[in-house]
């Protein structure tokens, strides 16, 4: 039987996936220049699909498109920094005033618990992995139950620009100073106190955005 060939949606959805992984891994440098003829040889497709994928990076802001000059790979800067953590700021506001009451509260219970045994369970983990599963419990939960899927992926793009800094080998986060302040907004949650809740997402997210600023600085 044969093997029908990728239709051109998939192929681009797959190339897409990996240049990102590339990308957020360092595999592809910040500032380097794009070779898209390279990249084409090398994974044996057409230029197509990988310009189609590198324009919906550009999308993300994880790939930059120089008029002229080419397809760069975005830069890392404390200005980056300083624009994603603006607009979460609004956003994950927004999204805590429309999830609020709609979490269910045996759910909060449970990340409460969750919350208390990773204090245990982070001693000696990979920062990375651990600071992915503590922002998949609390904002993806509260992205969820937002239930506005364009705002969801919007903040979901910007925490993964944000888990580029992460992985970079010199950064140091304080976890517990992120499972605490999980806790906070959680227990506002909890207590239906939504200005509470965004209250402590509010210094929670300036918080997060001071030590990675000091990380990379």
């Amino acid at each position: 039987m044969t093997k029908k060939p990728l239709s051109r949606y998939v192929l681009t959805d797959q190339l897409y996936s990996l240049i990102k992984n590339q990308i957020l891994s360092h595999a592809m440098p910040a500032g380097d220049k794009i070779n898209i003829d390279k990249l084409a040889r090398d994974l044996g497709v057409s230029n197509i699909p990988i310009r189609e994928s590198l324009f919906r990076l550009a999308s993300e802001g994880l790939v930059t498109i120089v008029p002229f000059k080419g397809m760069f790979v975005a830069e890392m800067n404390l200005r980056d920094i300083d624009e994603i953590f603006e607009i979460r700021q609004s956003l994950e506001e927004l999204s805590v005033r429309k999830a609020a009451s709609r979490i269910p509260k045996e759910l909060l219970v449970r990340m409460l618990q969750q919350l208390s045994l990773e204090s245990v369970a982070n001693e000696g983990t990979d920062m990375e992995d651990a600071v992915s599963k503590l922002n998949e419990d609390l904002h993806g939960t509260i992205l969820k139950y937002a239930k506005n899927e364009n705002l969801k992926q919007i903040v979901a793009s910007l925490i993964e620009r944000i888990y580029r800094y992460l992985s970079l080998h010199s950064f140091r986060i304080d976890l517990n100073a992120e499972r605490l302040e999980h806790e906070t907004i959680v227990r506002a949650l909890l207590d239906n106190d939504i200005e509470q809740a965004v209250s402590a997402m509010r210094a929670h997210l300036s918080n997060s955005h001071q030590r990675l600023r000091d990380n990379f600085d």
